[in-house]
């Protein structure tokens, strides 16, 4: 199942079988990519349900806009810089990815790694995407 617009961004979800939990296929697909592209026993429950709650914690914080400062002027060492919110996703980061959202005006800037924060890319859409997308994802507990 594709969720979201493939020529823009959206992610794909396969339920493949029911370990503990649904496990599957999960990736985003950027750029006519799929990310991280590999994985079939991904836990579903787990990477929803993890990516859901980063998106409620940033409703409190609504606040947020790191502005135009250039991405190789973010430090990512400590964790995430100031004024980005933390896509918590969950087990994507066995396979090198993790992905950040900040703002610049009326622009999300999604931020992610590729290959476990050696370096970074970076790729803007119009305020409201990317929380769309993963608000479109369906309930984890529907998965099981």
């Amino acid at each position: 199942m594709i969720i979201g617009d493939p020529y823009t961004i959206s992610i794909q979800i396969e339920q493949i079988d029911t370990l503990c939990s649904p496990c599957g296929m999960f990736n985003f697909i950027i750029n006519d990519k799929l990310i991280p592209g590999k994985g079939v026993t991904i836990d579903l429950y787990v990477i929803i349900s993890s990516l859901k709650d980063s998106l409620a914690l940033f409703s409190k914080e609504s606040t947020l806009d790191v502005g135009s400062r250039p991405l190789e002027n973010m430090d990512f060492s400590e964790g995430e810089p100031e004024g980005l919110i933390y896509l918590n996703s969950a087990g994507l980061y066995d396979y090198g990815c993790n992905f950040w959202l900040g703002f610049d005006g009326d622009e999300e800037r999604l931020i992610y790694t590729l290959d476990y924060e050696n370096t970074f890319q970076e790729i803007r859409y119009p305020k409201g995407t990317v929380e769309k997308l993963i608000q479109s994802l369906p309930p984890a507990e529907d998965l099981v």
